[in-house]
């Protein structure tokens, strides 16, 4: 699968919580929940063989989720030749995932669904 174009902000809380923000609302994002899920990864990355402050550190498990539930949805949704082949800019992830990690960030408790 090919790489998005890469989201350019800064690996932060605030970053973050403005992605999460626009994952909430994929019909008026500048950005794809691909391009969303990406950025976290990159985020994680950068903190693999470093002490991540706490405030980042806390964000880690969060990222992680984002990164590996969009993995998931894919798997879950296409056959093998369609994640060998597709780009999957236009895939939306359930929004309320979004709405969830965005309490998470908040430091509110999720919906039960």
């Amino acid at each position: 699968m090919k790489l998005s174009h890469a989201i350019d902000l800064p690996f932060t809380r605030e970053s973050l919580l403005a992605l999460l923000e626009h994952g909430c609302k994929p019909e008026s994002s500048p950005f794809t929940h691909k391009q969303i899920a990406e950025w976290c990864d990159r985020f994680w990355c950068k903190y693999l063989d470093v002490e991540a402050p706490a405030d980042i550190a806390q964000l880690l498990p969060l990222l992680t989720d984002v990164e590996t539930q969009w993995d998931l949805y894919l798997a879950n949704t296409y056959d093998l030749k369609q994640l060998q082949t597709e780009d999957f800019d236009h895939v939306l992830l359930p929004t309320e995932w979004f709405e969830d990690w965005l309490q998470q960030v908040q430091g509110t408790s999720p919906k039960v669904r």
